[in-house]
Formats: C-alpha cells, structure tokens, sequence
C-alpha cells in the first residue's frame, strides 16, 4: 500500500473558555455601581456650582442695592433755612433725615413679623428719576427709602421714592419705583454720640429713629455751635432672597464726616 506524505500541517485552533452567565451579571452590576457613582459626584459638583453662581448673583444684587442707598445717605443735607422759611405759613417744614421703624415681612425663622426702617432725607445727588430733566437738574432732592407690601401680590417691596423739587412734605410726593421684591430686611442704626472713656476708647450710643427738626436736634456742633441735627455715621443691614431660597445678608457702616467724628470706628 502506498502512503502519502503532506508538509502541510493542520492546525487546530485552541477554544478559549468564555464568560459565564454569573460572571457577565456581575461585570454588569459593577459597571453599573460606577457608573451611578459617577452620576452622583457629577450631579453633586454640578449642583454646588450653581448654588455658588446663584449665592454670588444675589450678593452682587445685594451690594448694588446697598450702594444706592449709602450713596444716597452720604450726601443727605440739614437745610436750616430752607426749614425756617416756611414758619410763616405752616410750624415748620421738614428737612435733614427722618428716620422711621414699622413692622414689615415676617422672618422666616421665628415667624414673628420684622421691623424694617423707612428713611425720609433731602440728599445733595444727581437725580435717578428724571432723565428728562437732566439739563435742569438742581443735584438736590427728596429722596425715601421703605418696605411697602403689594396689598394685590402679598409681597413685600423695597421701594424708592424722589422727588425732584423739594416742598413742604419731606414724606410725599415725585416718583416711585419698585427696586426689588426679594429684600427680607432693611434696618439702618443710626450713631447718636460718641463719648471718651477714662481708658481710652469711645463708647457709642446708636438709635434705630432719628428726627432732623432742632427739636430732637443732639447738642451743638462744634464748629459752628448750633444744634447737631444729623447723625455722625450710619450702619445699613439688608437681607436678600436669592432664585434658590437662599438668603444672603450685609451690613456696612458709613461715616457721615459730620463731626466729631472718629475714623478708628470705620476702618
């Protein structure tokens, strides 16, 4: 019989065992289990990053609200002639700073209802309210600041007031605007005197109403040794309620530089 030899060789191709059916639900579920861990550090930091966006907004809302109102306060004016010029026809009209507290929005925390300051002053500032008057503007108005509730909305509103020409209702009167809804808390104290202690140092009265009529007038000045009818330095705390329910809060102390003043207070 007659053999046949071949140089090819035959290969056989090794099987690989795969993966079981336990095995692939495990890989699954594991993939699974990292896949949620992911999802929930993604969601966790994305989160705080809009939480830390929305805080920083409020607060930028919050500073610019404050700012109007400091840099309205800063210029407020005493007029003496001005209040003794109508004595002939009314006791005597209102000018300087009336300063006013009312209950306000209810604090969300105590669920009592907040006392909120209401500002009455005639400040020596450009007008905000009348564009159209700009050519004639006398850089000199009333001005108001308060929390007024929308009795249609329920919700309380920080309102400023103008009014262009200064008459006899320092209260009254020009234009109004709504600045915002979301304001919580609006106080401003007000510093009274300023008296040396024996070891040095001052101590300081600060009084939340204040009257620029000479009758509630504090002392003298010493400059010009008639009655001291504004306040030496005011301190603004305002409340804000951000888009997430957060609230964020301020206070700034601003110096009158009505003297006697001490700068040491303010740094």
């Amino acid at each position: 019989m007659m053999q046949i030899f071949t140089s090819i060789r035959i290969k056989f191709r090794e099987t690989q065992p795969g993966f079981s059916l336990l095995e692939l639900l495990i890989s699954i579920a594991l993939l699974g289990l990292v896949m949620s861990l992911l999802y929930g550090a993604f969601f966790q930091i994305s989160n705080s990053s809009l939480q830390v966006k929305s805080t920083l907004e409020t607060r930028q809302e919050l500073r610019l609200l404050m700012k109007m109102v400091l840099d309205d306060l800063q210029n407020v004016q005493y007029l003496k002639r001005f209040a003794e010029s109508g004595q002939s026809t009314i006791p005597r009209r209102e000018s300087g700073l009336i300063a006013e507290t009312k209950l306000g929005p209810e604090n969300t925390e105590t669920g009592e209802l907040e006392e909120v300051s209401s500002l009455y002053f005639h400040t020596a500032v450009k007008s905000r309210f009348y564009p159209e008057e700009k050519e004639h503007d006398p850089e000199l108005h009333e001005v108001s600041y308060s929390m007024q509730e929308n009795l249609d909305t329920k919700i309380w509103e920080f309102v400023r007031r103008e009014d262009f020409y200064l008459d006899n209702n320092l209260r009254e009167g020009g234009k109004s605007y709504v600045l915002s809804e979301d304001v919580t808390k609006f106080e401003l104290l007000l510093l009274e005197s300023e008296t040396a202690l024996a070891g040095g140092g001052y101590q300081e009265k600060w009084t939340r109403e204040w009257n620029s009529d000479e009758e509630y007038c504090i002392g003298t000045s010493p400059l010009f040794g008639e009655p001291f009818c504004l306040p030496r330095a005011v301190k603004l705390t305002m409340a804000l309620k951000g888009e997430d329910g957060n609230t964020v809060t301020d206070s700034q102390v601003s110096n009158l530089c009505v003297p006697p003043c001490n700068p040491e207070i303010f740094e």
